[in-house]
């Protein structure tokens, strides 16, 4: 069984210093620049683009990063941990996670 797996941090220097590091643990997701309700009320929109991790220095500082990841079941433990460990368990880096099961999976990535 295959889990989504829903990250999102505070863009920073450090979230972008934990992403590249949890690419190099073998996890790659999709990313999207997001920025909160607050934000998106008080300034204009910009437009958003979806990438990939190997992109990541593209997000502004004011911004945060939604990385949507998909992973086997028996990973799942694996990446929160190694999340936990990147952002001190959201306290060096503010954000969180959560997942789901996904129950119907097709693809090639």
């Amino acid at each position: 069984m295959k889990r989504i797996v829903y990250l999102v941090l505070k863009s920073s220097t450090e979230s972008v210093r934990a992403l590249e590091e949890i690419r190099r643990d073998g996890y790659n997701a999709t990313l999207i620049s997001t920025e909160s309700l607050r934000h998106a009320l008080e300034d204009l929109p910009e437009e958003r683009h979806f990438f990939n991790l190997r992109h990541v220095d593209a997000i502004k500082d004011n911004e945060s990063i939604f990385c949507l990841f998909v992973v086997d079941d028996d990973k799942l433990e694996h990446l929160k941990d190694v999340v936990r460990r990147y952002t001190d368990h959201f306290h060096k880096i503010n954000g969180f996670m959560f997942s789901t099961v996904i129950e119907d999976y097709e693809g090639s990535i």
